[in-house]
């Protein structure tokens, strides 16, 4: 898997990029991993702040793209923290994941089932 980080009116020290791998690529990867999805998925993750001058509110935002063969996937999250939109963005990734992965597992049981009741009439 190829991983991008960017980021925009931030600085990513390395103690928030292990934290990013830790929160969004690892979970990402062993989702990925039990899909058959394409040669080579890509994440695409962007950190930024959305203005230099704000203090509060939600000043800061995390985006990613998974791209595996043609199926793309992306989420965003804001939030007051850097560590805390990490953590949104995580969970609705693996939302966005799994309910694609549950899609093609539904898919193949009802292939299953149909395959099954023309074995039963005939």
């Amino acid at each position: 898997m190829r991983i991008t980080i960017r980021q925009k009116n931030l600085e990513i020290t390395p103690a928030l990029r292990e934290y990013i791998a830790e929160k969004i690529v690892v979970p990402t990867q062993k989702l990925l991993d039990g899909m058959a999805l394409g040669d080579f998925p890509m994440l695409d993750i962007e950190c930024a702040r959305t203005t230099r001058h704000h203090r509060k509110g939600l000043v800061y935002y995390v985006e990613a793209n998974v791209t595996a063969g043609k199926h793309m996937f992306r989420a965003t999250a804001e939030a007051e923290d850097i560590r805390a939109a990490c953590d949104m963005l995580k969970n609705e990734l693996e939302g966005e994941l799994k309910r694609f992965k549950e899609k093609t597992r539904a898919r193949y049981k009802k292939g299953a089932r149909e395959a099954k009741e023309r074995l039963r009439s005939e």
